[in-house]
């Protein structure tokens, strides 16, 4: 679903050039075109082959100013330093045109007395680098060369052929790299130098300068279309950047999918002392430059600054790794990357603010956000908001600043899916591109089933593990798999991809995950007992994956080509290896570029939808490729295959010959979603959203109009449970969800949004927000819920107090277990909710039998509790809340249970019999509890305790152990923590000794007492 995806970031960075503020850089313009540059820290320069003006520039580094110039044979193109600084050689492009005489040269300049020698080349050249071995590798349309400085001495290496040169004169508004269309480099430790050129096609080499010997450069084009122009290598050579494309000794490692291949715009450059790689890879034509700081592992985007310019050539790196010197447009801009820190930016400390409107919080809700520089700086910022009901106050600070986002429900009346609001970040000294903050506004109603989990970022597939109850998703923006447990729902564990994951498919033995990544030539493994990563699947050279599928008999792969061709590919997943198929049995092997694949349950086939409607089926019996039709003109929407010989694309049932029998309705809206659960399907859909733009299905027999569209759905999504052996009664028993699920888009149609979990307790959706858990049984009878006792969640006692923890008990509680990841914490869980006296109760933990949540900081005296579910509304359960009333909390150590939450403070380990209170080390104790009531500063309900300052206990408690008085230190709420109280005490060695000495903490009316083993 990636494609549906990225026009988004494009756009985001062009609407934020706008909002500009500061730029990331210094320009040092030398009055015409840079072809290229050399770093000379022994001399404090840096060499700028002035192209258009025949010199070389020499600019101080210590003034960033041009200090003197070197003229030079015309058109200097392209120049190295040889290791030991002595020889700067540039390369002299004279390819005129007839009736011109050729002057392509070898200019030498020896830096010890400023001497000049050209030597004369007999075709136009590529470029020039140096190894370490002080020979530079001159490369030219039609030959290897290498060049000893010192003596003048050259000796042919090898040759080439078919490389085009462009000729001069050429047209105006052609720079440097359109003009040479090359790019050659050398590794810092001299001992790899990389090249690419031509202009009709494109071709790449590797030196390797000790076997000295030239090798392919893993990239070979028809056509010359691979820009920016520009070569870079890390420190030792093993990896490189050509273009676009990432490369490394197996071939393509990953590369930037979205690009524009201008040969004169862009620029990259390594920085292996931080694993990052700097990068201008324009995705648009006529974009606002900007410099993007991704990982040299995998493009994992950190961070996006504004440059004041286009970079525009070769980059170099100061050794210090403090300093990026690049080519751009008006001659050289420098970048202090190593002083990050002194730079102003802006960032959201929280991606996502999430508001979950409920029947028991009727009034304008509010939610802090942390607007930072990750520097530590003051840097000013303004937000807005683009959604009417959605407002923030105060609009503009400085860095570091808490803002308050309120949402007032009246705005969103009749809005019963979620709303997604922006809040934009803007600064006018900020050098970064800001992300916005996304605000989801969700409103569902009590029949409306399923509980929603944020999950922020660009999610384009889900699977569930068929055994051990987990379930996986795709977040591609952020190169990284996550799972998730099948019992609480709770993230688990967070795999890292190769570059823009995309599709995920879980290999047949159910041993592996496969993950494919459109921006990197492998496939991702990873062992489904361990979740660790496993060794990657080679695809043949130039593929990458864009679905997946395992049958009993073969791995199946839809795979793009680098020159924009799609085939199907088969994985060994015992060899790592993967290979393009001849041809689909019968049929040729060339699909459409929206392909997807899917398998069925028991092995036994893989359904291939295409978006021009073409269908194919691979049989594992026979191996082979038994059914390809196009009763369509098109397809979209969901994809599935059954271990019953039937198979779902879009809204179409079809059968075991892939004959459509049966149309689904589509009265509810666009398809998004089908598995299949043995003879049972759950199918997904939600009304397009309003900005949609329609496609036509047509079948043989009718026409249903199906709608794709750029943006998510604010409705309710609907689900179905269809009985396969009777599917046309299907939607009488549609339910709608809390939210819409993930609809396709005419760049991306298919999807993938349902992952029944494999114990069959609950079903996992890609939605607007994140993922939404259904139970099983969520269209089943829902009887009211029934509260049997209130308790603290300390010692499980009655007394209970303001801000402090609880738990209900009692039966009908939930649909399902799950646990709250969101702070503040929600006042509504898996569609129950809580009010005391009126007021919400934020809510951390959901389940039939019991819900943990934090009384609110309003609550005294006689209350009454009750508890809301979409089967109704629990009687009043009236209690009453002591000002204080400490409750230590328990837990288990091995076999042993309800032990007091007491750490002792020179280890940080628990207090238990067999590791007790030592009285005459004077150790610290930290005691964990609830219950302490208001504290100063207040903190508000369901927010975590801050650490600066620290929440103090309004009424200081009393600890005695053995009816001695114990100093307290600190007594309030720990820091990070929702409703946790922390008491730090000393202990003096008057204490008497024990196996069962009482414990004692007394504040107000109210007393607490545990045992504890206490030894000299």
């Amino acid at each position: 679903m990636l494609k549906s995806y990225w026009w988004k970031t494009v756009l985001a960075v062009s609407l934020t050039a706008a909002a500009w503020g500061q730029t990331f850089g210094t320009v040092v313009s030398i009055g015409g075109e840079a072809s290229d540059l050399a770093l000379d820290e022994t001399r404090g320069v840096l060499y700028i082959a002035n192209f258009t003006a025949n010199q070389i520039d020499v600019m101080s580094l210590a003034t960033n100013t041009i200090q003197t110039s070197f003229n030079v044979a015309a058109q200097p193109s392209s120049i190295a330093l040889s290791p030991d600084d002595r020889f700067l050689v540039a390369t002299n492009f004279g390819n005129a045109a007839a009736p011109g005489s050729p002057a392509n040269a070898l200019t030498v300049i020896d830096l010890t007395n400023q001497g000049t020698q050209t030597f004369s080349l007999g075709n136009p050249p590529l470029g020039v680098a140096f190894g370490a071995d002080g020979i530079a590798l001159v490369v030219t349309t039609t030959d290897f060369l290498l060049f000893d400085p010192t003596t003048g001495a050259t000796q042919e290496l090898d040759t080439l052929a078919n490389v085009v040169a462009n000729t001069l004169p050429v047209a105006p508004a052609n720079f440097p790299a359109d003009i040479t269309a090359a790019s050659v480099a050398a590794s810092a430790n001299g001992l790899q130098v990389y090249g690419m050129g031509g202009t009709t096609d494109t071709i790449t080499f590797r030196y390797d300068v000790n076997a000295k010997a030239i090798f392919p450069g893993a990239i070979a084009t028809n056509s010359g279309v691979l820009g920016p122009r520009v070569v870079s290598l890390n420190h030792d050579g093993s990896l490189v950047m050509a273009g676009w494309v990432m490369i490394s000794s197996t071939g393509f490692d990953n590369y930037f999918p979205q690009h524009t291949n201008q040969f004169s715009v862009g620029s990259s450059a390594f920085d292996d002392s931080r694993g990052l790689l700097y990068a201008q890879i324009p995705q648009v034509i006529g974009e606002a430059p900007t410099l993007m700081v991704v990982t040299s592992s995998n493009l994992t985007l950190q961070q996006r600054l504004h440059l004041p310019e286009n970079l525009s050539g070769k980059s170099a790196l100061s050794s210090d790794s403090n300093t990026l010197y690049s080519i751009s447009e008006s001659g050289v801009t420098i970048m202090p990357v190593g002083n990050m820190a002194g730079q102003p930016r802006v960032v959201a400390q929280q991606e996502d603010l999430v508001f979950r409107g409920n029947f028991c919080n009727l009034g304008v809700s509010t939610q802090q956000l942390t607007i930072l520089d990750p520097g530590g700086n003051n840097t000013p910022f303004s937000l807005a908001s683009d959604t009417t009901g959605v407002s923030v106050s105060p609009a503009i600070g400085v860095t570091p600043a808490v803002v308050t986002v309120s949402v007032d429900p009246s705005a969103f009346n009749g809005q019963t899916g979620t709303v997604v609001a922006n809040l934009a970040i803007q600064s006018s000294t900020a050098i970064n591109v800001i992300p916005s903050v996304r605000v989801l506004v969700n409103n569902a109603g009590p029949n409306q089933v399923g509980s929603f989990i944020d999950v922020p970022g660009t999610l384009t597939d889900i699977v569930a593990d068929p055994v051990r109850n987990r379930f996986f998703v795709v977040r591609t923006d952020q190169n990284e798999v996550l799972a998730f447990d099948g019992a609480s729902y709770a993230q688990i564990a967070t795999l890292p991809t190769g570059n823009q994951p995309t599709t995920m498919a879980i290999s047949f033995d159910e041993q592996y995950l496969l993950v494919g990544n459109l921006g990197s030539e492998s496939v991702n493994v990873y062992d489904l007992d361990t979740l660790q990563p496993d060794t990657p699947i080679q695809l043949p050279s130039g593929y990458t994956a864009y679905s997946i599928a395992s049958s009993a008999n073969a791995t199946l792969v839809q795979g793009g080509y680098y020159d924009g061709t799609f085939h199907i590919l088969q994985l060994d997943i015992p060899q790592r290896s993967g290979t393009e198929l001849p041809s689909l049995g019968v049929f040729t092997n060339a699909t459409n570029a929206n392909t997807v694949l899917a398998a069925s349950q028991n092995g036994s086939s893989i359904f291939i939808a295409q978006a021009d409607g073409t269908v194919y089926l691979y049989d594992a019996i026979s191996n082979s490729f038994t059914v390809s039709r196009k009763d369509f003109t098109s397809l979209a929407g969901p994809y599935a295959a059954s271990a019953f010989n039937q198979y779902v694309v879009g809204p179409n049932l079809l059968d075991s010959s892939l004959v459509p029998v049966l149309q689904f309705e589509t009265g509810t809206g666009t398809p998004s979603g089908f598995a299949f659960v043995n003879e049972t399907g759950f199918r997904t859909s939600a009304p397009p959203p309003a900005s949609s733009a329609s496609t036509t299905t047509t079948t043989t027999t009718t026409t249903t109009t199906t709608t794709t569209g750029s943006g998510q759905s604010t409705a309710p999504g609907v689900i179905q449970r269809i009985d396969m052996n009777n599917p046309s009664a299907s939607v009488s028993s549609a339910t709608l969800m809390v939210e819409a699920p993930l609809l396709g888009t005419a760049t991306s149609p298919f999807t993938r949004t349902i992952a029944p979990l494999a114990n069959q307790t609950a079903i996992a959706n890609l939605t607007v927000s994140g993922v939404t858990i259904l139970p099983w049984t969520y269209d089943a009878a829902v009887a009211p819920p029934n509260i049997t006792s209130v308790v603290n969640a300390g010692n499980l006692g009655t007394d209970i107090a303001p801000g402090g923890l609880i738990s209900v008990f009692g039966t009908q509680l939930s649909p399902v277990n799950m646990i709250s990841s969101e702070i503040p914490l929600p006042t509504a869980l898996a569609n129950s909710c809580l009010s005391v006296n009126g007021l919400p109760v934020p809510i951390l933990y959901v389940s039939p039998n019991q819900v943990n949540a934090q009384m609110p900081y309003q609550a005294i005296g006689d209350v009454t509790l009750i508890l809301r579910t979409p089967g109704g509304q629990s009687n009043n359960y009236n209690l009453v809340i002591q000002p204080n009333a400490p409750s230590v909390f328990l837990a288990s150590v091995g076999a042993e249970t309800n032990i007091p939450t007491v750490i002792r403070n020179d280890d940080g380990e628990l207090v238990t019999p067999s590791h007790p209170i030592h009285r005459k080390s004077n150790t610290a104790l930290v005691i964990y509890l609830t219950g302490l009531g208001p504290t100063s500063p207040s903190v508000g309900t369901g927010q975590p305790a801050p650490s600066n300052p620290l929440a103090f206990t309004q009424l200081q408690p009393s600890v005695t152990l053995g009816g001695v008085d114990l100093p307290v230190l600190f007594s309030g709420l720990a820091p990070g923590l929702v409703g946790v109280d922390q008491i730090n005490v000393s202990v003096p060695f008057t204490v008497p000794d024990g196996m069962s000495v009482p414990l004692t903490i007394t504040q107000g009316a109210i007393s607490t007492t545990i045992p504890e083993r206490v030894v000299d």
